[in-house]
């Protein structure tokens, strides 16, 4: 979601330096670099340690959910390619979801902003699975609940940790650069794209005609 559908990662690093600064703490634009894509409990023990937080984490995750939430329904637009695609894959009928890190509350405080709420019918959250990424259980619930074997899901992806976690789902792994925080061409995308107005829809072809 985040860096893929839009350009929403600065939101976050808003959020946790929102709930932060009570403390007289900043999190650095490298330190967040190196979590994204990262689950929120990963991500407040990383903060915790490197931070020397002292405390219950508990209530700066709860501050911190309902920053985000507030934010996240601002973003206002998605990332080029992004509407385009979804009517693409709506019109060929391919199964597609989203599967992100994010708690379910943030997924629909962006997509509403971004005015895609009703575009997604299968939504899985870090909340739904044992393991965040970089392990596979978001994406292999994804394809589960899509009805689809994983290694024929294409999984796009904007971060070092959601790639990893797709390619040992097995799937075809595209890395989206649109976003202002993107990464250099990563080892683990087997397609790197600089937005999403530059997908090949080729690649849904087999998949078209496995359903026809």
């Amino acid at each position: 979601m985040d860096g893929v559908i839009a350009d929403s990662e600065p939101v976050y690093y808003e959020a946790i330096n929102d709930v932060l600064a009570p403390l007289g703490k900043v999190m650095s634009p490298e330190l967040q670099r190196s979590m994204m894509g990262s689950g929120v409990a990963e991500t407040w023990e990383i903060l915790s340690r490197e931070l020397s937080l002292e405390g219950d984490l508990n209530s700066l995750i709860v501050a911190y959910d309902a920053a985000l939430c507030r934010l996240l329904a601002l973003v206002g637009k998605p990332l080029p390619g992004v509407t385009e695609l979804v009517g693409a894959l709506q019109q060929r009928r391919v199964p597609y979801g989203l599967a992100s890190s994010s708690w379910p509350g943030w997924i629909e405080a962006l997509l509403g902003g971004v005015g895609l709420s009703k575009a997604f019918r299968v939504r899985v959250s870090a909340t739904m699975v044992a393991n965040p990424k970089p392990a596979p259980d978001i994406y292999l619930e994804a394809a589960e609940r899509l009805g689809v074997d994983p290694a024929r899901c294409i999984a796009i992806e904007d971060t070092p940790t959601g790639l990893k976690a797709a390619k040992a789902a097995g799937m075809l792994c595209v890395q989206s650069r649109s976003a202002s925080t993107a990464f250099p061409p990563l080892d683990d995308a087997d397609i790197v794209l600089d937005s999403l107005r530059d997908f090949d829809l080729t690649l849904l072809e087999d998949e078209v005609e496995h359903r026809a």
